[in-house]
């Protein structure tokens, strides 16, 4: 296996290199990067091959560096900015791989700005779903997003005002450190509509602007929200108050895993999704017109990203998930006494398994379950939720069917059997 240096290029033209650049350029057998990538150093003395490296092939790039002794890829600004240079480290052991980086285009967006980057939420929809903007469409934040032909910016500017935010400010920084650079600004209603063309080489900065009606800002979102298999916010869904609780002892953190069994609509996994961007949540559900409200809400709320929908049914459906760090049970199909067992021994040790219960049967399921692991419930709650109704023009608080929450912490030295 070669030794592979990425050399990030920075928006410099021609770009500004540092000494160790320079010198793994100068002692590499092979350089590889796009066409644009390679023009750029035809200025730089080097004996080594070079190869354009088209983007679909990252995938095969063992295949074009075996062979070779010292390898360069060239990349955009930091390559271990939403950049090539994580997936190398993925895919080849560390210590083969040493990143370089340059200038990169958010640094020069700022520049031109005037932004403060630890002001601005980084939103890269490069290669991803331009649904996956809606997690951040809340008034009064700098976005600093990268794009592609999928995110221009009249598809931006849409999604604004779809979000109440028309009065956005969006500012388009084209060609970044080419002598040809332009910084246009626009309100998000006056270009949603525009015909204008922008160059490949962009980002686009936001400045949420508006009243803004689509996504919370805090957990515990009204279940009006969800789109559900029943009256809006009506049909299978862990309806708020139960949903915070769960949350609650959940406590998912990053990089974590979580499984949301019997997901339904996906009240808590979209919640335990959107809150936790750094973890990766299962929704488990094996009802068609359940799994779509699912997937719709997932596309709604911006979280295809780290929720992954798995149809199917427990405990089945759970044998080729990544083990977990946090489980939830929202529902069974009957099968309740096998999914506890089966999520108990794939948990991670610390890990916490929290299950929900309606009936006196399922119940009786989570205090056997605890007696065969002997070991009592970490937390063991009822929730009661009364809401305003009304009967005869009067008012009245009408009681939901009390949710049963138990709570297992599983002991750091456990061993899964």
């Amino acid at each position: 296996m070669p030794q592979i240096t990425v050399i990030g290029l920075g928006i410099c033209q021609p770009p500004l290199l540092s000494p160790q650049a320079l010198n793994a350029l100068s002692i590499c057998d092979c350089v590889m990067g796009s066409p644009r990538q390679l023009d750029s150093l035809a200025h730089v003395e080097t004996s080594a091959s070079t190869t354009h490296l088209p983007l679909p092939k990252l995938k095969q790039i063992a295949n074009h560096i075996n062979g070779f002794k010292h390898v360069v890829i060239l990349a955009s600004g930091d390559p271990l900015l939403f950049g090539i240079g994580k997936y190398l480290q993925a895919q080849f052991t560390s210590h083969k791989i040493t990143c370089t980086s340059g200038v990169s285009s958010v640094q020069g967006a700022c520049e031109l700005t005037g932004l403060s980057l630890q002001d601005a939420q980084l939103v890269s929809l490069h290669g991803r779903p331009l649904s996956n903007l809606n997690r951040y469409l809340q008034p009064n934040r700098d976005l600093l997003i990268l794009t592609d032909q999928n995110s221009h910016p009249q598809a931006i500017a849409q999604a604004l005002v779809a979000a109440n935010l028309g009065q956005s400010k969006l500012h388009v920084c084209e060609r970044l450190g080419y002598d040809d650079q332009t910084h246009r600004q626009f309100t998000a209603s006056e270009l949603a509509t525009s015909a204008m063309t922008f160059a490949d080489l962009h980002v686009t900065v936001v400045n949420t602007q508006g009243m803004g009606n689509v996504k919370p800002n805090f957990p515990g979102i009204p279940d009006a929200h969800f789109i559900t298999d029943g009256e809006s916010g009506k049909g299978l869904l862990t309806k708020r108050e139960v949903r915070l609780n769960i949350l609650a002892l959940i406590q998912a953190a990053p990089r974590e895993v979580v499984w949301d069994i019997g997901a339904g609509c996906g009240g808590v996994a979209i919640e335990l999704a959107l809150w936790n961007p750094l973890g990766n949540v299962y929704g488990i559900e094996r009802h068609d017109q359940r799994v779509a409200c699912l997937n719709a809400n997932k596309d709604a709320f911006g979280v295809s990203t780290n929720l992954h929908t798995i149809q199917g049914r427990a405990p089945d459906a759970l044998a080729d998930l990544d083990d977990p760090d946090k489980v939830f049970i929202g529902g069974s199909g009957g099968d309740l006494s096998a999914i506890l067992q089966l999520s108990w021994q794939r948990l991670k040790p610390g890990g916490r398994l929290v299950a929900s219960a309606v009936t006196e049967p399922s119940k009786a399921t989570l205090r056997e379950f605890s007696q065969h692991i002997d070991l009592a419930p970490t937390d063991y709650l009822q929730v009661a939720v009364s809401r305003h109704d009304t009967i005869a023009g009067q008012d009245l608080l009408r009681p939901a069917l009390p949710v049963t929450l138990m709570f297992w912490h599983k002991a750091l030295t456990e061993v899964n059997q």
